[in-house]
């Protein structure tokens, strides 16, 4: 109920109204009765039913873990199976950063970068702390009929990959995603400043690429071969409190000229230069790619 409390306060905060005690109280019953409903559901007669209850449950805010912990499962292997799952892998869900107004730095005097030094001068915009993962992309697949990712199997992605970022989407398949979460896809100007915080360094850690970035690399590679999930690994943050700019994977990024391409490093990447965050978008990549996803701005869900 603490949790939920404090939830609440931040939600009224946001509508300019203070929160009162009934209010909480109200949405503690709520979230109570939706855990309640949603944990039934796994016991449905109609595998649609099941699966959209299973979607549910991992969907709850922070605030239900304890109420998933400590309520009574439905009867039968499967329902018990399925709110285990839940249970433990409920995903991590994207918060906005604010980068402020202001003038910034970009590029780099590095000619391999093919991006010349210059400030520019951004509005005040929210981009996502992750990159979409795959268990929201799953949802987006549910709500609109768009086909998922080529990779996955039966419609979705892999056992215990909702905190994974989604990657093998195109540039058309992300914007209609942006619109359907109610944001928009980052300028590489925003892309850029929000990587290395208007202070062009070319990696999340700064301006050499061994020693860090080592052992990055093999705990991310050698490990699985395939991204971490996502806000994993701590070396690979920005200034603005971002993860995974620099070595998960690619970014579609809207370009001046209206045209959509891949930015970022990967962790596939191989070569040093590819990673830099300095480096500019590749306007090579505009189709569908196994090591390329999204990052929201602005977003309004």
């Amino acid at each position: 109920m603490r949790r939920s409390l404090q939830a609440l306060l931040v939600l009224s905060a946001w509508l300019g109204r203070p929160a009162t005690a009934q209010d909480a109280a109200g949405a503690g019953v709520r979230l109570e009765a939706d855990v309640a409903r949603l944990v039934a559901g796994l016991g449905a007669a109609s595998r649609s039913e099941r699966l959209a209850a299973q979607e549910a449950l991992l969907a709850l805010p922070p605030e239900a873990d304890a109420l998933l912990e400590t309520i009574v499962p439905p009867e039968g292997f499967e329902p018990r199976a399925a709110l285990d799952y839940a249970r433990s892998h409920r995903p991590r869900a994207a918060r906005p950063l604010v980068v402020p107004a202001g003038s910034y730095r970009i590029g780099s005097s590095w000619p391999a970068d093919d991006n010349p030094q210059r400030e520019v001068s951004l509005p005040t915009f929210r981009i996502d702390d992750i990159e979409t993962t795959c268990f929201e992309w799953w949802r987006f697949v549910r709500a609109t009929g768009t086909p998922p990712p080529p990779d996955w199997v039966g419609g979705r992605y892999r056992y215990g990959g909702e905190s994974v970022p989604v990657g093998n989407v195109s540039p058309e398949e992300a914007e209609r995603f942006a619109a359907w979460a109610g944001g928009r896809l980052p300028t590489s100007e925003e892309w850029e400043v929000a990587a290395h915080g208007g202070s062009p360094r070319p990696y999340p850690w700064g301006d050499e690429f061994e020693g860090h970035f080592s052992g990055l690399m093999i705990r991310r590679v050698l490990s699985s071969g395939e991204p971490s999930e996502v806000a994993s690994e701590q070396e690979d943050r920005s200034p603005f409190g971002g993860f995974d700019f620099c070595a998960s994977l690619m970014e579609w990024v809207r370009l001046a000229d209206g045209r959509i391409a891949a930015r970022g490093g990967y962790f596939l990447a191989g070569q040093k230069e590819l990673y830099r965050l300095t480096r500019a978008p590749d306007r090579r990549q505009n189709r569908r790619r196994a090591v390329v996803g999204v990052r929201l701005v602005d977003r309004k869900r």
